[in-house]
């Protein structure tokens, strides 16, 4: 997550973002910076929100981050993603079942967590940790990590 908010930031600095947390808490506002800084930090923890004046605002634990939808944008395609990395477990094979059942074209995808819907629309981009839903147009991405995805419909 800390790699996608990390472009986010840059590629997306005036859009306004809705981050679901999974305890079913939302946040909003324009994607800001990494906690501690700077935005390039590997140990970053915290993504902090400003206000349309650049003032910032909350900051959100990234390890508690269910989704990003950024609202009034169309997906970027420079948007990278890393490597799978090798791991075991039980936690390796809920991911890796996740992306199995939701493969690249899928549409009218729906996924919640913490007891809300996090993202909705048709699955762009399927890669380890993170599926990318969108609207019409590739509108309004949404980036779901998919180690907090509770419920899946299709």
């Amino acid at each position: 997550m800390r790699n996608l908010l990390q472009q986010i930031i840059q590629l997306y600095p005036t859009n306004n973002v809705v981050v679901a947390m999974e305890s079913g808490n939302n946040a909003s506002g324009r994607p800001g910076s990494l906690l501690p800084g700077p935005d390039s930090n590997p140990n970053s923890g915290l993504f902090q929100l400003t206000n349309a004046q650049g003032v910032p605002q909350e900051a959100l634990s990234i390890c508690r981050i269910a989704a990003v939808r950024i609202t009034s944008a169309t997906y970027n395609n420079a948007i990278t993603y890393l490597p799978a990395p090798t791991v075991e477990g039980c936690g390796a094979d809920c991911e890796a079942a996740v992306r199995s059942y939701l493969p690249v074209g899928t549409t009218g995808v729906d996924i919640n967590a913490g007891g809300q819907t996090v993202g909705q629309g048709t699955v762009l981009i399927n890669e380890f940790g993170v599926v990318v839903l969108v609207g019409a147009n590739n509108s309004d991405p949404t980036f779901v990590s998919t180690c907090k995805a509770e419920v899946i419909t299709k």
